[in-house]
C-alpha cells in the first residue's frame, strides 16, 4: 500500500479530530461557505472532511490490484463525486489538469487492467507499451498498420 493512499486514508480522523472553526481563516471558510452554500462555518469543516473521505474513497479504488465490473462502477462513481467535491471545497483545484486526467482513469483501468502506476503519468503508460512493440515489429509494419486503422497520416 502506498504512503499516500494511508495519508489520505487517516486524513479524514485526523481532520475530524483536530479541526476547529480557529483552524481556518475567516475570509477563507467564509470562500468556501459561499462555494457549497451551506449557513453556518461548522458545516464547512464537516464539508471539508467530507472531500477527504472522498479522496480516501476515490484513491483506494484507484489502487486496486484487480478489478471486477462491480469495481469498475465503484471507480466511475468515486471519480465523479471527487470531480464535484474537490472544486467545491478547493478553489485552486478548478482547472488543473489532473482533475480532468482522472476522469480517463476509468478508461485506463479497462484497457491495461490495473491503475496501481497510475502516479506516473499516462503519456509514460502509453509510451512504455509502444516502446516495448518497436523492436518486435519492422517500420513498414507500423505504416500498413497505422494506415489500416485510419490512426496514420493517410487515415
Amino acid at each position: 500500500m502506498s504512503d499516500l493512499l494511508r495519508l489520505a486514508m487517516i486524513m479524514p480522523f485526523l481532520l475530524n479530530r483536530f479541526l476547529k472553526e480557529s483552524s481556518l481563516k475567516n475570509n477563507e471558510a467564509a470562500t468556501i461557505r459561499q462555494r457549497i452554500d451551506v449557513a453556518r462555518i461548522s458545516l464547512v469543516l464537516k464539508a471539508i472532511i467530507s472531500c477527504w473521505v472522498q479522496v480516501a474513497k476515490t484513491m483506494k479504488a484507484v489502487f486496486n490490484k484487480e478489478f471486477t465490473l462491480d469495481s469498475y462502477e465503484e471507480l466511475q462513481l468515486c471519480l465523479k463525486e471527487e470531480f464535484l467535491i474537490l472544486p467545491k471545497v478547493f478553489a485552486s483545484f478548478v482547472n488543473l489538469p489532473n482533475i480532468h486526467i482522472n476522469m480517463h482513469l476509468l478508461m485506463h483501468a479497462k484497457t491495461f487492467g490495473t491503475l496501481v502506476n497510475s502516479q506516473v503519468g499516462i503519456k509514460e503508460m502509453v509510451h512504455h507499451i509502444f516502446k516495448g512493440m518497436v523492436p518486435k515489429i519492422n517500420c513498414k509494419t507500423i505504416d500498413l498498420d497505422s494506415v489500416l486503422n485510419g490512426s496514420g497520416q493517410f487515415g
